[in-house]
């Protein structure tokens, strides 16, 4: 079993190694390599963590390179694998780390390629960072280091994901609170005090000055209000609800060895397919492995003989930490849920460690095929496979990445139109910060506008010249007289404009 892991671990690696500087994405990929871009402006951000790289530049002068960051994602998949069996191995009162645990965590973790690109990015980050906190809960003696870690995991997640630091941050300092004293409480707070005066000092701006500007402006985005996220929630809930009630009667009418079982296993599959085509929005079908996961924990719960040997309160955790993480995010629950799969993979484990051999294989197996699918078959959701990325493009100063033919040839034409434009910066609206990062030129004020309401609350004047997607419309006062087609990409047209 060990080795069926330790193999498919490797190539999953190779997979992750061999697409490291192929293809880019315009559109998410471009947001994240812009807020490492430590001279990327990101007023009233939500999305914090650029703070770091900023940080970073001012002591080192060093700029981290797309295949640097790609790098870094995979490297701290590994650091999350390890925290996540210490975890395992605090629960279950244990001597020595499982290598088993440690390869089956980070296969989980791997699968979390199969949506959105594979670049350093706050999806990434905050799964990691879930893995290390944890960890740190579980331990069964906490110390001023316990205390401190989780203090600092807090502390990234403010930077990282605030919607989720606002639910998981006071939960934990009252679980620091009930496990010691009120002082171990004050002692976690030291590391986001701690640096927040540090970057208030040296850069001159902080998550907090950021975010009482930008949380008010992002919360009346369309798709940022408080209903509307809870709804995706909700939603991603309801069907897997289904899914796993479905099957726990499945299992239990096994169980109790009834008759008619044979004609409710053949409803539920049917309903279950039925779920996956209805809630199928995208060209994606990741989804389909998170509504038969659930389907699969409610047949197993329902067949089994006998209650979890560890604390149901461990289990219950695993399986809502994939709807508490998601909140904040405005895409759809079944859309990104494979992040999370990991934390139900242990779940299940943990109720049914008897099985790990059989889940050793289908995770393996899954996860391979999550990954090739999502990095080079359909790489970022998109048509075209990363072996035609195939072409050398120069990153002005930061390496080379291989991109197909059509968007060299855009950007190309790009850099010709802008030869004469002297101006570090160029607006890039809605959804496409990448091709702006690709020329070696950042976007003003924000990493990245997606909608019309953010590009009305955060630019006031018409510019000059703009990169333009047209998913929405323009500003009534902005007219120009010019047009340059650039090519279609991930279905969306582009365009400059200028006058």
């Amino acid at each position: 079993m060990v080795k069926l892991l330790v193999g498919s671990s490797l190539v999953g690696i190779l997979l992750v190694l061999l697409g490291v500087n192929r293809g880019f994405d315009l559109s998410d990929e471009g947001l994240y390599v812009l807020l490492a871009d430590p001279v990327q402006d990101n007023v009233a951000g939500v999305f914090n963590y650029d703070l770091f790289f900023k940080l970073f530049y001012k002591i080192f002068g060093h700029a981290f390179s797309l295949f640097e960051l790609r790098l870094i994602r995979l490297l701290s998949y590994f650091a999350g694998a390890w925290a996540l069996a210490e975890f395992w191995k605090y629960l279950k009162a244990e001597s020595r780390l499982r290598p088993e645990i440690f390869f089956l965590a980070l296969l989980g973790l791997l699968a979390g390629y199969a949506f959105l690109p594979p670049t350093l990015s706050y999806n990434s980050l905050t799964v990691v960072l879930v893995c290390f906190w944890l960890r740190s809960v579980s331990q069964r003696v906490q110390g001023y280091d316990t205390n401190l870690c989780l203090g600092l995991i807090v502390a990234l997640f403010i930077y990282v994901k605030v919607s989720f630091a606002l639910l998981i941050g006071p939960m934990t300092f009252v679980f620091v609170w009930k496990k010691g004293t009120f002082r171990d409480m004050l002692i976690a707070f030291v590391p986001l005090v701690l640096t927040e005066l540090i970057f208030l000092a040296v850069l001159g701006e902080n998550a907090s000055l950021r975010l009482t500007e930008g949380i008010p402006q992002n919360s009346l985005r369309p798709g940022y209000q408080f209903g509307q996220m809870l709804k995706s929630i909700a939603v991603g809930a309801l069907w897997m609800l289904i899914s796993a009630v479905l099957f726990y009667f499945v299992g239990y009418l096994k169980k109790a060895e009834r008759d008619h079982n044979k004609m409710l296993s053949v409803l539920a599959v049917l309903t279950i397919s039925g779920i996956v085509y209805i809630t199928h929005i995208t060209e994606e079908w990741n989804h389909t492995l998170m509504v038969f996961t659930a389907g699969f924990l409610g047949f197993c719960f329902g067949a089994s003989k006998r209650p979890p040997e560890i604390n149901i309160s461990w289990i219950l955790l695993l399986l809502i930490l994939p709807f508490i993480i998601h909140f904040g995010s405005n895409v759809y629950w079944l859309r990104i849920g494979i992040h999370y799969w990991i934390f139900w993979v242990l779940a299940f484990l943990l109720c049914f460690e008897n099985l790990k051999r059989e889940t050793s294989i289908l995770v393996s197996g899954l996860s391979l095929l999550l990954v090739f699918n999502g990095l080079w078959w359909h790489p970022f959701g998109q048509e075209r496979p990363l072996w035609t990325a195939k072409y050398p493009w120069s990153l002005k100063g930061k390496g080379t990445v291989q991109l197909d033919g059509e968007l060299i040839e855009s950007l190309s034409k790009l850099e010709q139109a802008l030869e004469m434009d002297t101006s570090k910066s160029i607006l890039a609206i809605y959804r496409n910060p990448g091709i702006v990062w690709l020329i070696g030129r950042q976007v003003p004020r924000s990493p990245g506008i997606w909608d019309k309401r953010q590009l009305e609350d955060g630019v006031m004047d018409k510019p000059e010249k703009i990169i333009f997607n047209d998913v929405q419309t323009l500003p009534a006062a902005w007219k120009f007289r010019y047009r340059m087609d650039l090519g279609v990409f991930q279905g969306d047209s582009l365009s400059l404009l200028w006058d």
